[in-house]
């Protein structure tokens, strides 16, 4: 079972309140080509289905691990990603702290 519920993370990020831990999640999401409006867009979009566990760690909020499938249009085209998404909320559920946003890695 998910650490947040959907209705904050949809919350969140419907207002833009998403922040990126780091320079490698926000460069990753880049190289993309997703920009925050398709970052908050693919996070309301999530789905019970799409969890795959909780990542507790020693220092901060767990994580929640969701794969999922997002469609981004690209020039008139869309093209379907599969994307590995990993965020916890912070700031009384207020926000998204994005910590991966990426192509799964096998």
């Amino acid at each position: 079972m998910a650490e947040y519920r959907l209705e904050d993370v949809r919350k969140a990020a419907q207002q833009l309140n998403i922040e990126y831990r780091g320079r490698k999640v926000q460069r990753d999401a880049a190289n993309l080509g997703y920009e925050i409006c398709d970052v908050a867009d693919c996070l309301c979009q999530l789905t019970e289905r799409d969890f795959k566990k909780t990542h507790y760690r020693a220092i901060g909020p767990p994580d929640d691990e969701y794969i999922c499938r997002y469609t981004k249009v690209v020039f008139d085209k869309e093209r379907v990603d599969e994307l590995y998404v990993k965020f916890s909320l912070i700031d009384n559920y207020l926000v998204v702290e994005l910590a991966s946003f990426h192509l799964p890695q096998f």
